[in-house]
């Protein structure tokens, strides 16, 4: 078989990372395009090639049903920017802001770590930069006004961002999709990879934390946090998801259904049915770009999962991919930082096809390839200078997002060695 396809390939790949790096071409666009290229690539590597079977290959199937290949994902995405909004619209995140500043007090290291935990208990359920915005502009005012720096303050609300993620419900679905795993397979690697992040971002802060015990703040930024009170059982509604997920083995609709009805009826029960519209329409607006985004990952998924395509890429995925426990840790730590600028260990960028192809070689467990992606993206989450995230943070407490990425890429590679360590030794994921 020539190598020729396979090198055109490679390069399609290579020329959509340098457009989106670039910022020359964004994803939403870049990702369909991969596909239609790389569908091009496979199809004219056929026995017989006609204008028919481009058309059945390009058309019917990496367009049409590819662009409905993560519908699951976009659903559950949906649902989870719904909750996100009632979190939000009925003032229990800020409830949750108000009670961390109250009982931390003027003990600045415990205001830092309980802030933390409210970020990190928040994002079990919040997606979006709506939320990023609405939470930020509470917790960084209170942060720096107690005398932590703005890189310090903008870190910890990055981290705290990071580890609730892991537990957000729609995130692994996404991996259920991708590589087909069940869920309760996924949930037990979450639990595993976050209890290592925690102590990561711990050691953060008690460590950088110390380093600014002679930071003082003359004046604060912010008053304390605004907003109607909520009663004690409304602060459940963040955490519902999970927990009935773990905890019962509910299916992740039903269980977002539920905490959005139960956070608008505990708050205000008497305007159910207006807010939870309301939630609805907003959320939906909020999670129009990402939708997109899914579009364009399911085409490209769709042509990299091809026969042809598998064929033509295998032979140089087994010349690279790590054969034993150490290539494998020291692959994906070495190479931690291609997860950014959307490059190929993005699970949003390059990377959905990317786990595929080393998905379609069998030379690592499916178990393997969801915890390297999952430990390797938290570069693309608290590090990466694109994300809508740290742009506007890096923003809001002038602090360049560069800057940011040259202060957290250490502790978050060290995380990624730690974490891939320990499921290799202890976690079994290449057994």
């Amino acid at each position: 078989m020539s190598i020729l396809p396979g090198i055109l390939i490679l390069l399609v790949f290579l020329a959509a990372a340098a457009l989106m790096f670039t910022r020359r071409l964004p994803a939403l666009l870049a990702l369909p395009l991969m596909a239609i290229l790389i569908g091009l690539i496979v199809g004219c590597n056929q026995p017989e090639v006609s204008w028919a079977s481009l058309q059945a290959l390009i058309f019917g199937k990496i367009l049409v049903e590819g662009s409905k290949k993560l519908a699951g994902q976009m659903v559950a995405t949906m649902f989870g920017a719904v909750l996100s909004q009632v979190v939000m619209r009925q003032g229990i995140a800020q409830q949750f802001i108000r009670w961390a500043a109250e009982y931390a007090g003027d003990r600045k290291m415990l205001l830092g770590l309980v802030l933390f935990a409210v970020v990190a208990f928040n994002f079990a359920t919040l997606t979006g930069l709506g939320a990023v915005i609405m939470l930020g502009s509470l917790v960084l005012p209170i942060l720096i006004s107690s005398g932590f720096t703005p890189l310090y303050a903008a870190t910890l609300v990055l981290m705290g961002i990071s580890l609730g993620g892991l537990f957000n419900p729609v995130n692994w679905h996404f991996y259920v999709e991708l590589l087909g795993l069940p869920e309760e397979v996924v949930q037990s690697c979450v639990k595993r990879i976050a209890a290592i992040l925690c102590s990561v971002c711990l050691f953060y802060l008690i460590f950088e934390g110390r380093r600014q015990s002679k930071v003082f703040a003359w004046a604060a930024l912010n008053d304390e946090p605004q907003g109607p009170r909520v009663p004690l059982p409304a602060l459940l509604t963040p955490v519902l998801p999970p927990a009935l997920m773990l905890a019962f083995g509910w299916p992740d609709i039903p269980a977002f259904m539920v905490a959005i009805v139960f956070g608008c009826l505990v708050t205000a029960p008497r305007r159910l049915v207006s807010n939870v519209t309301a939630a609805v329409l907003e959320g939906l607006k909020d999670v129009g770009p990402v939708i997109g985004l899914f579009i364009g990952l399911g085409m490209t998924l769709t042509a990299t999962m091809d026969d042809s395509a598998k064929a033509i890429m295998n032979p140089f995925l087994q010349s690279v991919l790590p054969a034993t426990p150490a290539g494998y840790v020291a692959f994906f730590t070495l190479l931690a930082p291609l997860a950014l600028y959307r490059g190929p260990f993005n699970l949003y960028g390059l990377g959905a096809g990317f786990a595929v192809l080393m998905a379609n070689t069998k030379l690592l467990p499916a178990v393997a390839i969801m915890t390297a992606f999952m430990s390797v993206g938290q570069v693309q989450s608290v590090c990466d200078p694109t994300n809508t995230a740290n742009v506007w943070i890096g923003q809001f407490v002038q602090v360049s997002p560069e800057k940011i990425l040259r202060h957290t890429l250490p502790y978050i590679m060290a995380f990624i060695l730690l974490a891939l360590t320990s499921m290799v030794t202890f976690g079994g994921v290449l057994a």
